[in-house]
């Protein structure tokens, strides 16, 4: 819908001209409305716009009458930058769409009806925020977060309305930000949604640039999510009954968060395709998920139990949910009909803070909080667990059964696929196993310590080892019987009697000049034929494996003591 010229004067005036006339007429007017004294050093705010424009409505104005004066103020915001006014751009386009459902014969919104009812005991800064987030489509608890922000920033420098925030530079920001890390302790997440409040602040509600800031800025370390194994979610989700339980399958078969889960809406469920349909999620983003068939059967109960709730209220003319933005007013009914309301919904009616009107929410996330702290501790799982682990648990298992980490950044509705990556941290891999140095060390010592304890056992039933270390039956088994069995054998110098005889010979271990232990066969070893040297050879065989894992074993311990004292040495370097 065109609107007419600014003013609409005469056909020889320049157009500039008759811009900054009507901006000034509308400033001149909203001065008498306000009672304004010095109008000349008077910094008006978005709160006495929106005060002007309800005063014209309620007179009658129409609202492409109303667009002319939003029109001329900012224009004359733009003539005179003494002014602290923002956000008049949202209701400007707001206006426009009135106009245009004005000319169209629909029914149009209000200014309250647009960002909903304000108190106006709150500060004008406040106040302003608030409308900015609701026009935005903020979520209630980010505008909730972002006033508390505000509010503490405004009381530690001293400021009570918009118009003090015209002294407030970068500097300022800086030590709030730097107090707020030295004094208060905070953590990263808490300064740093300090940080994004005012900048919201000062960039959509004053328009201004807020700067570079130097603050001390706190850290954030990332942190390995929580996962747990296939086995602790069975024991967790067994502990679970009812409603409770079924949205903790939800939450660990479709990805989904907590408040995607509690915010379903009958439309959003559809059974045919199998999949849920996620609207207005973490950054007013919409997605799809799977609808796990394991819980189909049990999500169709609860869905004719709502509707049977839900014919109730009609009947008691208490049917109603909230609807996002201004959906309520373009569609009158929708509010009451089945398909807007909520999966889960609460037993009891709530008000509605924003509106102030009493509608039938969704359960609350503590609600749900606190029955799965029980299930935890029923099922003995020591790890931390909340709602958000479930997720966790989805892509990390999904991961685990091969699953393309694209196709679960989409599934987890993750802008960056690098948020998503964190959950190959916390894998454990089958194509990469690592064993640590404590457990090689370990069964390299047990090994040295069995061998080396050979000797010293005292009932060995099954097969008794001679004085070499070797079963009888391995000895048998080549035709070589042990002497030791009778008590024969030459001791060897340095070591244990290691020989065995082998028809009219022995096989031993001998010590060299250099400390060196061999096995030898004895002389007469091979005066039986091919048979004998064969049996001497599977001997000595068998005999030099032994030495060599010996040699291995003592070769082991002594370069980790080694490597201990060169490690002492360095630490005692360093350490003086």
């Amino acid at each position: 819908m065109n609107t007419p010229a600014m003013g609409g004067g005469a056909d020889s005036e320049d157009p500039r001209e008759a811009r900054e006339r009507w901006a000034n007429i509308w400033f001149g007017g909203m001065v008498r409305y306000h009672n304004v004294k010095d109008p000349d050093r008077w910094v008006f705010a978005v709160d006495d716009v929106v005060a002007f424009l309800r005063a014209k409505l309620q007179a009658g104005m129409p609202a492409w009458k109303r667009l002319l004066i939003v029109d001329g103020l900012i224009e004359y915001e733009r003539l005179h930058p003494r002014s602290s006014l923002g956000g008049l751009e949202p209701i400007r386009s707001k206006l426009q769409e009135l106009a245009h459902r004005e000319g169209t014969g629909e029914d149009p919104l209000t200014i309250d009806e647009i960002v909903g009812p304000i108190s106006p005991r709150d500060p004008d800064a406040v106040q302003a925020l608030r409308r900015q987030c609701r026009l935005e489509g903020k979520a209630m608890k980010t505008e909730k977060a972002y006033v508390g922000k505000l509010r503490g920033f405004m009381a530690a420098r001293g400021l009570e309305r918009s118009a003090d925030f015209a002294e407030v530079g970068e500097r300022d920001i800086e030590h709030y930000l730097t107090d707020l890390v030295v004094e208060g302790d905070v953590a990263p997440s808490t300064q740093n949604q300090a940080f994004y409040a005012l900048r919201f602040f000062f960039e959509h509600v004053l328009k201004r640039d807020m700067g570079p800031i130097n603050a001390t800025r706190s850290t954030k370390h990332p942190n390995i999510p929580s996962v747990m194994s296939e086995e602790e979610v069975r024991e967790v989700l067994s502990r679970l009954a009812g409603v409770h339980r079924l949205i903790a399958q939800l939450l660990y078969g479709s990805g989904m968060r907590i408040s995607e889960a509690l915010r379903l809406r009958m439309k959003d469920v559809d059974f045919d395709l199998m999949q849920i349909q996620v609207h207005h999620s973490k950054g007013n983003k919409s997605r799809f998920v799977p609808l796990p068939q394991s819980v189909a059967d049990e999500l169709r109960k609860q869905m004719q139990w709502r509707e049977h709730l839900h014919e109730q209220d009609v009947i008691m003319g208490q049917a109603s949910v909230w609807l996002p933005y201004a959906l309520d007013k373009k569609y009158p009914e929708a509010h009451r009909e089945l398909k807007w309301q909520f999966v889960f919904a609460s037993q009891r009616l709530s008000k509605d803070p924003r509106s102030h009107r009493f509608h039938r929410h969704h359960i609350h996330a503590d609600t749900f909080a606190k029955q799965l702290r029980r299930a935890v501790r029923g099922a003995e799982v020591h790890k931390h667990v909340t709602s958000h682990t479930f997720r966790h648990s989805f892509a990390t298992h999904l991961l685990k059964g091969g699953t393309d980490i694209r196709t679960i950044q989409e599934l987890l509705g993750h802008a960056d696929l690098k948020t998503t990556m964190i959950y190959t941290h916390v894998l454990n891999r089958d194509d990469v196993k690592v064993v640590s140095p404590l457990d090689r060390m370990s069964a390299s010592g047990s090994k040295g310590t069995d061998q080396s304890k050979g000797q010293g056992r005292q009932e060995e039933p099954t097969a008794p080892s001679n004085q070499n270390g070797f079963a009888e039956s391995e000895l048998a088994s080549t035709g070589v019987a042990g002497s030791a069995a009778s008590g024969e054998g030459d001791p060897v110098e340095g070591g244990r009697v290691a020989g065995a005889s082998v028809t009219g010979g022995q096989v031993r271990v001998e010590t060299d000049d250099g400390g060196r232990e061999h096995p030898v066969a004895e002389a007469g070893a091979a005066a039986n034929g091919m048979a004998g040297r064969s049996s001497v050879s599977v001997a000595l065989g068998r005999a030099g494996n032994r030495v060599k894992k010996r040699r291995r074993s003592s070769w082991s311990r002594w370069r980790l003591r080694s490597g201990l004292i060169r490690f002492g040495r360095v630490f005692a370097k360093l350490k003086s």
